[in-house]
């Protein structure tokens, strides 16, 4: 089921939940009190901060204290919904946080470089990765590539271990083989999506301007044969909205192709949980985006858009 919250997860009011089908049914409605916030869904629980305390809301509306994260930094749970971390930081030290069902918090990272902080960046079903950020970043940026190296985590041992080339691109995902897709590009001119292969491989796509002069979004499907890239333009320019627009492209060729329907983007919360088992994808338009009216849509392998919500914003799946 696809929860959706018709509040901006970071708005303090009083947000209604609803869980819906892929085909837009809705099999349950769920509130979250004011002052509460959203921070996403997965396995059986849609978790909460409540200032530094972590809550789970479940299907049946029923609510797991899940303990103090000491900090409001960035969150992740996995796939299944029995782990999660979580980042802290003060004016000497970062620190990334693991804990779980049947799990202690533990520390798992930790650095002590000024300006940059180690955080969580995401929780994918190839495993946790976490990200060397630059602290303080400003402007009007819409989507959430990693800003410096990326390392992930080994759950077995809680190593980390570094993630080559993202150095030098803004990781975005990882393939199960990992393959990882990151953006690269800079100025007004060239925007691509580069795929590294572990045995040394690289397919760079160009992406279209100005479609793409903001870009993000870049998640394998499940089955990792294809993955997304999405872009904005008429970003902040004059007032006007900005229009999104999102492409799919084939790893094995590198082809690239429109998504089926125009002015929407992979919703923010889901990332790559956009993706769904059957090869379907979550799609949204936001309230105030150029291109048509907000809501939630399914775009089917086939390429048919269905919109399932109009306005909303969805944050997570839930099973259950």
């Amino acid at each position: 089921m696809i929860v959706v919250s018709d509040h901006d997860p970071g708005d303090p009011r009083s947000a209604t939940l609803r869980l819906l089908r892929p085909d837009g049914t809705v099999v349950q409605t769920l509130t979250v009190k004011a002052g509460s916030e959203l921070l996403g869904a997965a396995g059986a629980r849609i978790f909460v901060r409540s200032g530094t305390l972590l809550k789970a809301i479940h299907p049946d509306g029923s609510v797991e204290e899940l303990g103090d994260l000491g900090g409001t930094g960035r969150f992740f749970a996995s796939p299944d919904g029995k782990r999660w971390m979580w980042g802290t930081s003060d004016a000497s030290q970062s620190q990334v946080h693991v804990a779980g069902d049947g799990m202690s918090p533990r520390v798992v990272a930790s650095s002590t470089a000024q300006p940059r902080a180690i955080e969580p960046y995401a929780w994918t079903p190839v495993g946790a990765f976490l990200q060397d950020a630059p602290v303080g970043i400003g402007g009007y940026i819409l989507f959430d590539s990693a800003y410096g190296p990326v390392k992930k985590l080994d759950l077995t041992n809680f190593s980390t271990t570094s993630v080559a080339h993202t150095d030098a691109c803004s990781f975005s995902d990882m393939r199960g083989d990992g393959t990882i897709a990151c953006l690269g590009g800079s100025g007004t001119n060239s925007r691509t999506l580069i795929l590294f292969a572990p045995d040394g491989k690289q397919q760079t796509i160009q992406l279209a301007m100005p479609r793409f002069t903001q870009s993000g979004d870049a998640y394998f499907s499940r089955d990792g044969k294809l993955v997304t890239v999405a872009g904005a333009t008429a970003v902040g320019a004059n007032g006007q909205p900005e229009q999104y627009g999102a492409d799919l492209v084939t790893v094995a060729d590198a082809s690239i192709s429109r998504l089926a329907i125009d002015g929407v983007r992979l919703p923010s919360f889901l990332r790559w949980q956009s993706w769904l088992d059957d090869g379907s994808l979550v799609v949204c338009r936001p309230a105030g985006a150029a291109g048509g009216a907000a809501g939630v849509f399914i775009v089917s392998p086939a390429g048919k858009a269905t919109q399932i919500s109009q306005g909303g914003f969805p944050i997570g799946l839930i099973t259950g």
